[in-house]
């Protein structure tokens, strides 16, 4: 090992429950806070259930991989000078790898890469929580460490930003660089959209995490969401993208910690009940909102156009505007439909977790 190389620490993710994934639905999208910056592949929020493994505590670095490079002569990332690093990136994340590349190196390590489950567990930790470090995206103070750490604009040697370690000691699971996961990129399975549009992609590799290029675009709040998916062909590299790897728990050293599977899935319950409660009565107000605002501005146009023939032109225009907004009712009350609706699948459905 090189004298400069950071060593290689896994990290236990206890066997047990967590909450995987967002509540969002397509009828109401990101109207809610709590799916502000949610997609629709991360539906449905459910509760899983993993047997214990441990997870390597940082992404994969420069030196790891040119032990694995010498050894199996496997071709070197294309931005190494001369097949090799410099000596001052040792600890930095290698990129320019494909999947293809961490798979193999995986398999040379006697690893695996992670599933986007054990990935996302390892992140989130069992709460649910948004971001590895909690709810909030970043402090309130734009200069605080933390706050620097986060929205570091540049790749930087793993283990320099303790404020993005994740609930079970995980480091660099957000803004450092997307680690590819084992798995095809494919919905969640869910029963109650056996009928969905969304189609399943055998093409793509599931990557996650977020990386300082985020930062640099000004997308990082959402993309370093736990729960944020993105995909990408397996022979795709890039600057951004690294891996790091998985492993069995050796026998006897497996740890237990009791997560009730209940509560998750009471919670997922009623947070779902919540959320399309909130839903009902906000697109109530707007629908009898918008319906007033619709009737006053039709009913002036039609005003303007019997009793002053010579303001024809703009009660026309007034009249389109009130049919717009009569429009935005019509929607707005198609969706409290689609609320009350899913409420009543919602109270009648099990939330049984998955593994």
């Amino acid at each position: 090992m090189n004298q400069n190389q950071k060593p290689t620490n896994t990290v236990l993710i206890p066997q047990g429950a967590f909450i995987m994934g967002t509540d969002i639905e397509d009828f109401y999208g990101t109207a809610l806070v709590n799916s502000e910056h949610a997609k629709l592949d991360e539906a449905p929020m459910h509760v899983r259930f993993l047997e214990a493994y441990l997870i390597e505590e940082y992404p994969v670095t420069n030196a790891e991989y040119a032990a694995f490079v010498q050894a199996t002569n496997h071709p070197p990332p294309v931005h190494w000078k001369n097949g090799n690093f410099a000596p001052e990136d040792a600890n930095f994340p290698v990129v320019h790898v494909s999947w293809h590349d961490g798979n193999a190196y995986a398999q040379w390590a006697g690893k695996k890469l992670p599933t986007e489950a054990e990935w996302e567990k390892a992140c989130r930790g069992p709460d649910g929580r948004i971001y590895p470090w909690g709810n909030i995206f970043v402090p309130d103070e734009p200069e605080s460490a933390e706050t620097l750490q986060i929205l570091t604009a540049h790749l930087t040697p793993v283990g320099v930003r303790p404020a993005t370690v994740s609930p079970y000691g995980v480091g660099e699971t957000a803004g450092n660089v997307w680690e590819w996961t084992a798995d095809w990129y494919q919905p969640y399975p869910d029963t109650k959209r056996q009928k969905s549009k969304r189609t399943t992609d055998d093409k793509h590799k599931a990557l996650r995490g977020g990386s300082w290029l985020e930062v640099q675009d000004g997308t990082a709040e959402r993309y370093f969401r736990c729960a944020n998916r993105l995909h990408a062909p397996p022979d795709y590299t890039a600057g951004n993208i690294g891996f790091r790897c998985v492993r069995k728990v050796p026998p006897g050293q497996s740890e237990s910690v009791h997560v009730p599977i209940e509560p998750l899935i009471d919670y997922i319950k009623q947070k779902k009940l919540a959320n399309l409660h909130l839903l009902q009565k906000r697109t109530q107000k707007n629908s009898l909102k918008d319906t007033l605002i619709a009737i006053l501005l039709i009913g002036g146009a039609i005003y303007s156009v019997v009793a002053e023939p010579e303001l024809m032109l703009g009660g026309a225009i007034v009249g389109i505007i009130g049919t717009g907004f009569l429009f935005s009712a019509g929607v707005n009350f198609w969706r409290r439909w689609r609320a009350i609706k899913r409420k009543k699948q919602v109270e009648s459905e099990s939330f049984l977790p998955s593994h």
